[in-house]
């Protein structure tokens, strides 16, 4: 009998980043540890610059629409999007995270964010903001769940 063979590629399965998670958070509190929180600041900053270029150039060219939908796809990916609520009007994008599953996997596994985590929602999304010509208010967030409240609206209405 022929052995069997069975061809896989690394696109046949799920795609879950959980782990990646904790592996950003103890950078973070490298950095923030070394260099403290302007540190961390220059460090979001500079990630935000190369790796959320290619949607701030979207959200420049077609508006709130490419912005909403990376966050759709950001939680249906993290298999949480009954945990985002997004309510675009008047020029804004009104964002609300009921509980971030990158906070919640953490904790689920024993791991507490460090005291920097709530930049990679604070610093990433404003430098965004900034790249892309919008405004980004970061109204409430809760270092137990991460759960937030922030909008981005285009600055002539800002």
């Amino acid at each position: 009998m022929a052995p069997k063979v069975m061809k896989r590629s690394a696109l046949d399965n799920k795609y879950l980043h959980r782990d990646f998670h904790v592996s950003c958070d103890i950078g973070i509190g490298y950095v923030g540890e070394r260099y403290g929180d302007e540190g961390v600041r220059d460090y979001l900053n500079q990630y935000a610059d190369h790796f959320l270029s290619p949607l701030a150039e979207a959200v420049r060219r077609e508006g709130l629409a490419p912005l909403a939908r990376y966050l759709r796809e950001l939680y249906e990916t993290e298999e949480a999007a009954d945990q985002l609520r997004l309510d675009q009007r008047d020029g804004a994008l009104h964002v609300r995270v009921l509980a971030c599953p990158a906070v919640t996997f953490m904790k689920s596994t024993g791991y507490t964010p460090s005291r920097w985590y709530r930049e990679t929602t604070g610093t990433l999304y404003a430098r965004l903001a900034k790249n892309a010509g919008l405004r980004f208010t970061l109204e409430s967030y809760d270092e137990a769940t991460g759960a937030a409240a922030f909008r981005f609206e285009k600055e002539e209405t800002a």
